[in-house]
């Protein structure tokens, strides 16, 4: 059985960026992925521009990174997690 891969991408204030990391994730050969977007409330473009792409989104108050990455894996359901940041293309 192929396992599922969560991707967990912070993000804020990412309009200039986001898009082209989440079609160099979705341009893997590897599909069997959830991808989980946890959003420092950006005030930006960066929302609009997720709702082009096949993702989960969850919104975040008070951020520390690494608060952020574990709030997205408890909603992710992979058995594999990929941290990126918004600007990781």
């Amino acid at each position: 059985m192929i396992k599922k891969v969560s991707i967990i991408i912070r993000t804020k204030n990412e309009e200039r960026w986001i898009a082209s990391c989440l079609k160099k994730v979705f341009s893997q050969t590897y599909k069997n992925i959830e991808v989980i977007i946890v959003d420092n409330c950006s005030t930006d473009k960066t929302l609009k521009k997720l709702r082009d792409f096949d993702v989960k989104t969850i919104t975040v108050k008070d951020f520390f990174p690494g608060k952020a990455i574990n709030d997205g894996i408890r909603v992710s359901t992979g058995e594999i997690i990929v941290c990126l940041s918004g600007h990781c293309i």
